[in-house]
């Protein structure tokens, strides 16, 4: 076969930059990024996305066939299988389950989406019958998306930096390093906006982190870099909201046309002092000040948050805290703010596949919180078509409400990545059946009962959309074939649909499945994938007037009466927002700092970190300290040392950082497997 160039996509970070791969005889010869193609290309520093492409094709770590446990759990003894055996299995045990117990009974696992195999994993939850579908959804992704609908009325608002913004605050967010912010802002744009516009730049983050590597810009040399306490950026955006309402910073005839709840605004930052966010956050009120007047005046200005706020206790109200300075300040689709609605692709919308069009089954077998696991506790997360991933843990140990039999675990590693690995360890093996999808060996596949060979991204065709919020749909093709016996997880879970008797819901073939989800756009599969290839959204922005909001009063909801019906408080309140920084948190004289953790700009969360191209790039686990921390305990750079809380502990390599509050020690996420099973941080 000739040398082909095909344009795909990485899937390593939210960036998703264009890739230009070279292939030849089914072997990819080169990937780099695909300057001038017409689509988007933020590409990292690093390079990890034609690094992790190229490694993760040839390693030779592979699972590579089906495999059935031969002994006890976690004792590592398998047998090849064939995928009729292995399927008919799963099968099996889904049938009985079902008949004895409830389709409830088994729960679907997933984790960060890459194609369409989180969708594939919740259609098949919703035909099959049960409500239990696990995702990371409540430390990624959701609670920044809900918290802007509630909010604006849409999950796609996104920072318009076709027009450089005078301000931009970059919030929990390693744009340089990690796929920029929740609000689509890329390392680049970033980059344009500081050279045309000499924007204000705010960070507010514990770590210096690099801002623009290329000219060794950090943190530290923003106009404002405020270090907040860990887990208080809920209050710190209290601090800021109360500045713009108290200072009147804000335009009262938009106030009074289109937002509803500005008085209980009022009355929530009239309940606590700026003296009180100072003691709790650790930033001084001046500097608190100063920020919300530079935010509120110099427009267009920007919030562009990140994943790190979605790991705080309270990350709903803290992301809605961030909506109310947007909201009172008319940053969202007004002709000068820096936000905008954006109008999605007209392509099958994933929400719709996963459940909209299972409206009849799910009459049936309703997502209610009566049959959901935690759905008495978490009451907004089954709304959105998730359970948070402690839910299943506390029911499997507990029993409460019922001890789930089956597991299917496609696209994650709970064993490394969920809160308290220990206890997930315990939980995961109470599953009289646990099925894992897995392209590498991992702490989760160790305990499974049969591990599935997955194909990889670019080994097999598939479109991609997430994160949805960024309103852009790709098409990303097959480029060489899968090792082995390696299928996609959408060929996985159509299969055995077919054998759990739900072929009514799925294809003869994926290509039919891809063709089910580009039909609106007028296209076949095949066109979308060879001529179209990506689209993007459309912008509501109308420089003239006011966009208008998709809430139910067509205003911003400041005070949202949906959450209050929803059992939720209809504002963030100030009270609860500070409740995880004073008891069980406060320093002890055995625990006289304070962990937080970030995440490594090399990987992808916990992955791909077998793979030499970028494990020859990383550090080692590593934890940052000030050094006049470090001197006080005796440390030195580059020492292995032990990070001890309440829960456990585990070791890190040491790195000073100089700029860092001394109070605070930074350990990185995502080591667990591949040799370093004592730095995993959820120990």
């Amino acid at each position: 076969m000739p040398v082909q160039e095909y344009i795909t996509f990485c899937h390593i970070c939210p960036n998703h930059c264009a890739l230009k791969a070279i292939v030849e005889d089914n072997k990819i010869l080169e990937v780099k990024a695909a300057g001038g193609s017409g689509f988007p290309v933020h590409m990292c520093s690093v390079q990890k996305g034609p690094d992790h492409l190229i490694g993760t094709v040839e390693s030779s770590d592979r699972l590579t066939r089906p495999l059935k446990r031969k002994g006890e759990k976690g004792e590592g003894l398998w047998e090849e299988i064939s995928w009729d055996e292995a399927l008919d299995t799963i099968a099996a045990k889904l049938i009985q389950v079902r008949d004895e117990y409830g389709p409830e009974y088994v729960v679907m696992v997933l984790g960060e989406p890459k194609g369409l195999e989180f969708a594939f994993g919740q259609r098949f939850a919703s035909a099959f019958g049960t409500p239990n579908v696990i995702t990371p959804g409540n430390y990624c992704g959701v609670q920044n998306t809900e918290s802007l609908r509630y909010t604006f009325g849409s999950r796609y608002i996104m920072a318009r930096m076709d027009a450089p913004p005078k301000t931009i605050v970059i919030w929990g967010a390693n744009l340089a390093h990690t796929g920029g912010t929740f609000s689509n802002i890329g390392r680049y744009d970033f980059n344009r906006a500081l050279v045309s516009n000499d924007a204000k730049v705010v960070v507010i983050d514990p770590k210096d982190i690099e801002l623009w590597p290329e000219k060794g810009m950090h943190a530290s040399d923003a106009d404002y870099w405020i270090r907040p306490r860990p887990n208080s950026d809920g209050v710190l955006a209290m601090g800021f909201v109360k500045v713009i309402v108290e200072e009147g910073l804000y335009d009262p005839d938009y106030i009074r046309e289109w937002t509803v709840g500005f008085e209980e605004v009022q009355r929530e930052v009239a309940t606590f002092t700026l003296e009180e966010v100072e003691e709790l956050t650790w930033v001084p009120k001046e500097l608190i000040q100063e920020v919300a007047r530079v935010y509120a005046t110099e427009k267009p200005s920007v919030i562009g948050s990140g994943n790190a706020l979605e790991g705080s206790t309270q990350a709903f109200q803290t992301l809605r805290a961030i909506c109310l300075m947007r909201g009172i300040t008319g940053s969202v689709n007004t002709p000068d703010g820096g936000h905008v609605d954006m109008i999605p692709p007209n392509y099958y919308p994933p929400g719709r596949f996963m459940i909209g069009d299972m409206a009849e089954r799910l009459k049936e077998f309703p997502r209610s919180p009566e049959r959901t696991i935690g759905g008495g506790v978490f009451q907004l997360s089954s709304r959105f078509g998730y359970v948070p991933t402690q839910g299943l843990v506390s029911a499997l140990l507990t029993g409460d409400p019922y001890v789930p039999k089956v597991g299917l675990a496609f696209v994650t590693n709970p064993l490394l990545t969920y809160p308290d690995s220990l206890a997930t360890e315990e939980a995961f093996r109470k599953f009289e059946m646990l099925v894992v999808s897995e392209l590498f060996p991992t702490a989760t596949t160790n305990i499974a009962d049969i591990v599935l060979p997955a194909a990889f991204m670019h080994e097999h065709d598939t479109v991609a959309y997430w994160p949805a919020w960024f309103a852009n749909f790709r098409a990303n093709r097959k480029l060489v074939d899968p090792p082995g016996e390696a299928w996609s997880d959408m060929r996985m879970i159509n299969e055995l649909a077919k054998r759990v008797g739900l072929e009514e819901y799925f294809w003869d073939n994926e290509e039919e499945a891809l063709d089910y989800m580009v039909e609106p756009l007028g296209y076949s599969w095949r066109h979308f994938r060879d001529e179209v290839i990506y689209l993007h959204g459309k912008s509501a922005y109308d420089p003239e007037k006011v966009a208008g909001y998709n809430t139910r009063s067509g205003k911003v909801e400041l005070s949202c009466a949906g959450l209050a019906k929803a059992g939720v408080d209809p504002i963030p309140r100030f009270a609860k927002l500070k409740e995880p920084l004073t008891g069980k948190f406060d320093f002890t004289e055995e625990f006289p700092l304070m962990m937080t953790n970030y995440k490594s700009e090399i990987f992808m969360l916990s992955g791909y970190r077998n793979l030499g191209l970028l494990k020859d790039k990383s550090l080692p686990p590593t934890v940052y300290m000030n050094p006049a921390t470090a001197q006080e305990y005796g440390l030195a750079e580059g020492d292995w040392i032990y990070i001890e809380t309440y829960k456990g502990r585990i070791k890190q390599q040491l790195a000073l950082q100089p700029n860092m509050d001394p109070r605070v020690v930074n350990v990185e996420f995502g080591w667990g497997d591949y040799g370093f099973k004592d730095a995993n941080m959820n120990l």
